[in-house]
Order: structure tokens, then C-alpha cells, then sequence
């Protein structure tokens, strides 16, 4: 077998295309998922839709050791210290599955709360309710395998990652369509089935992640090695903690969003809805860029090459922006099959469209604030941007959502071109932090 290429010879395409792949992947799993869930029955598709937006705090805390494990593991790496990094692997590995633990316990004893206080009808509340129970057990496995595909990421081997995420999907995919919809022998267990495939899926990827870092590359798994070296897993900690908590921001402020667009009636969440689906593919595919630029800024700067990393990022920016806004295009160009996967009334469908071309000019402006806003993080400059971040949506985005949409009676795409301003307006900030952060010292 012919040996992999040092990680600092890799390059942004090597790394990213195949983060894109599984984005693809993905992206199918999602709108799958919601095929099954409401061909089982409306109930059940609520249900996980409630569940997963429970989930999602969970969710987003499961990143906080992977983030900061890429930002020190590529750096050293750059420097040539691969013995360094690989020890910084299995704290970031053993640190956050220990973070699962307390997020299944916290899930396990909050989840039910935060039901009842939705005010569900009481058969989404049940449904949603027993998915919860399975997934506090996944959650552990969930914080393992995201910290686990971090480090692998980090020492170039997408690849791998891109093949672990196919093959898992489409387990996934198997084992749901036969536990919630039954086949045989087996009865359609609905929400619950969701939850047991969920939990097998998870405890499956985590235990051939175990397998790759252990026999693969070396590493030693050992709790010891996490009570040795808890240090480490605090800076890491330190190093993520504020892009973690702008995750979980932005996830209350969609929710805030959405209840101003719910003012507008049905028809204004369901398009909002289905536009969202195809808004999370294109974050995807800008969020392979991300991932991959990140890895390749570290390494320049673990090598001491500032300018380089000034020009990676800048040169990602431009091929993020260019590959979303094309992809925001085709999508739009195939709006009617599109939006036909999950509605045929022909209000959603117009206002769908409306939303899709907004999305076009939306798309470029997202790219080059996530690429800079992450190549900040990559040298360290963690707190400014999450605080700009933060201060336009809350400060700016929201405000001009909320005028546009009632006030002004614009409605959802009144929402829409809110979020364009704020884009717009963070794309030029972060643009603008990074020329001066990485000119010389901030």
C-alpha cells in the first residue's frame, strides 16, 4: 500500500473533497429521514422533530474536545511534533466520551422537563419522550466518535472518515426503515424504533473508531492517560468553548426566529422548513471547506509561515463562496421536485421558490463568514469572533427579522433578507479581523 502523504503536503482540495462527499451523504440521510419518519405517520415525524431539537444543545456540546483537538493536533503537527498530537488524540478522545456520560445523565433527567414544558399533545409528547430514552444512551457513543473523526480528520485522513460516514448511513438507513416501519417478523415500532437505530448506529461507528485509533495509529485508549493529562483537556476545552457556545446561541436564536415567522400561518413554516433542509446541505458543503482550510491554516502556522495562512483562508473564502452560491443555483433550478419530496400545495411551493432565490445571494456572504470565522479559531482568536457574531444577530439580525416580517408586512422573505444583512455584515467583520489579526501580532 502506497504510504499517505505528510499532512503538511496535503492540500485544500485533498482534505475537503471528500468532507464534501459525506456532506452529500448527509444531506440524504436528512431528507430520508424525514421520508420514513412520515410515511410511519405525521405523529411520528413531529415527535423526532421535537426530539431532535431537544437533542440539539446535547448535540453541539459533543463537538467542544473535537474542535479544540483539530486547533493543537494540526499545529502539532506543523511544528513536526506528531508524538505530541497523538497524545493530545486520546485526551480529546477520552475527555469528551466522559462529557457524554454527563450529557446522557443530563438528557436522561431534563428531556421529559423540557417536554412538558413545549405543551405537546400528549401522543407527540409520549413519542418524542421514548426516543429521548434511547438517545441518552447514543449520546455517549455521539461524544466519542465526533472527538474520534476530529483527530482523524486532523491527521489527514478524510478519507477514511468520508467511507466510515457511507457505510454507517446506510446501516442507519437499513435498520430504521426496519424498525420503525416494521418488515416480517419485526413490528413497526415508530419513535422508539428511531431511537434503538440510533443508539445501535452510534455504538457501532464508536466501537470501529475505537478500532482505527488503537490498532491503526497507536494510540492508548486508557482513563489513566485522562487523569494524567487533564490539563490538556482543559485548554482544549478553553480553546472550544466559545465557538461551542455561539453553536448553541445560534440554535436559540433559529428558535426565536421561528416563532416570528410562525406569526405568518402555516404555510410560512412549511416552506421555512423545507428551504431549511436545503440550507443545511449548502452548509455542509461550505463546512467541508471549513474543516479542511482549518487543518491546513494550523499546519502553516505550526511551520511559522503567517502569510501562508493569511492566504489559505482568504483563498478558501473565495472557493467556499463561489461552490455554495453554484450549488444555491442548481437547487433553485430544481425547486419544484425539490419541494415536491414533502409538499404539493402550490402556496408552499410559490413561497419556497421565493425563499431559494433568496438563499443565491444569501450563500456567498454565509461562506466567507464561517471560513474566517473559523480560520480565527485555527490561530486561536476564539472569543472576538463569537462575541461579533453574537452582538449582530442578537444586536442587528433579529431586530431587522422582526421589522421586516411584521411591520413591514414582508413576511418570510422580509426574515430572509434580514439574514442576508447579518451575513453580509459579519462576512466583512470577520474579513476585516482577520487582514489585521494575521498581519503580525493581534
Amino acid at each position: 500500500m502506497r504510504p499517505l502523504p505528510e499532512p503538511r503536503e496535503r492540500t485544500l482540495f485533498q482534505l475537503s473533497y471528500p468532507l464534501f462527499l459525506q456532506s452529500l451523504v448527509m444531506f440524504a440521510v436528512m431528507a430520508l429521514d424525514m421520508m420514513i419518519w412520515s410515511r410511519h405517520g405525521p405523529g411520528t415525524a413531529a415527535a423526532l422533530s421535537v426530539a431532535g431539537q431537544v437533542m440539539r444543545i446535547a448535540v453541539e456540546v459533543s463537538a467542544l474536545m473535537g474542535i479544540g483537538a483539530v486547533i493543537l493536533i494540526s499545529q502539532q503537527l506543523g511544528a513536526g511534533a506528531r508524538r505530541a498530537a497523538e497524545r493530545t488524540a486520546e485526551v480529546a478522545c477520552l475527555a469528551n466520551g466522559a462529557l457524554g456520560l454527563a450529557l446522557g445523565a443530563a438528557l436522561a433527567l431534563v428531556g421529559p422537563l423540557v417536554l412538558r414544558l413545549m405543551t405537546l399533545e400528549a401522543g407527540i409528547e409520549a413519542d418524542a419522550g421514548l426516543f429521548l430514552r434511547w438517545a441518552g444512551g447514543a449520546i455517549v457513543f455521539l461524544c466519542f466518535g465526533n472527538a474520534a473523526v476530529a483527530v482523524l480528520r486532523a491527521f489527514g485522513r478524510s478519507r477514511l472518515v468520508m467511507a466510515l460516514g457511507v457505510i454507517g448511513a446506510a446501516a442507519y438507513l437499513g435498520l430504521e426503515v426496519l424498525l420503525v416501519l416494521g418488515a416480517g417478523p419485526v413490528p413497526a415500532l415508530g419513535s422508539e424504533g428511531a431511537g434503538i437505530a440510533n443508539l445501535v448506529l452510534r455504538a457501532g461507528v464508536a466501537m470501529a473508531l475505537a478500532a482505527i485509533l488503537v490498532r491503526g495509529m497507536g494510540l492508548r485508549l486508557r482513563p489513566r492517560v485522562l487523569l494524567r493529562r487533564a490539563a490538556l483537556a482543559r485548554r482544549m476545552a478553553g480553546l472550544a468553548a466559545p465557538s461551542v457556545s455561539d453553536f448553541i446561541a445560534y440554535g436559540v436564536y433559529q428558535m426565536v426566529l421561528l416563532a416570528v415567522i410562525a406569526t405568518q400561518g402555516e404555510v410560512a413554516v412549511l416552506a421555512r422548513a423545507y428551504v431549511m433542509i436545503a440550507m443545511s446541505f449548502l452548509t455542509l458543503v461550505i463546512m467541508a471547506i471549513v474543516q479542511g482550510c482549518e487543518v491546513l491554516i494550523g499546519y502553516r502556522l505550526g511551520a511559522g509561515d503567517r502569510e501562508a495562512a493569511q492566504r489559505q483562508a482568504l483563498r478558501a473564502a473565495g472557493i467556499a463562496a463561489g461552490l455554495s452560491m453554484g450549488c444555491a443555483i442548481a437547487i433553485r433550478l430544481a425547486a419544484e421536485p425539490f419541494l415536491g419530496l414533502f409538499s404539493d400545495d402550490p402556496q408552499v411551493h410559490a413561497l419556497g421558490r421565493s425563499l431559494l432565490t433568496l438563499t443565491i445571494l444569501l450563500q456567498p456572504c454565509f461562506a466567507v463568514n464561517m471560513v474566517l470565522f473559523h480560520a480565527l479559531r485555527a490561530v486561536e482568536d476564539v472569543r472576538w469572533p463569537v462575541i461579533v457574531s453574537q452582538s449582530l444577530s442578537w444586536g442587528f439580525g433579529l431586530p431587522l427579522a422582526w421589522a421586516l416580517c411584521i411591520p413591514a408586512g414582508w413576511g418570510v422573505e422580509g426574515v430572509w433578507l434580514a439574514f442576508l444583512a447579518e451575513e453580509l455584515a459579519k462576512a466583512l467583520a470577520m474579513l476585516r479581523r482577520w487582514t489585521v489579526r494575521t498581519r503580525g501580532p493581534a
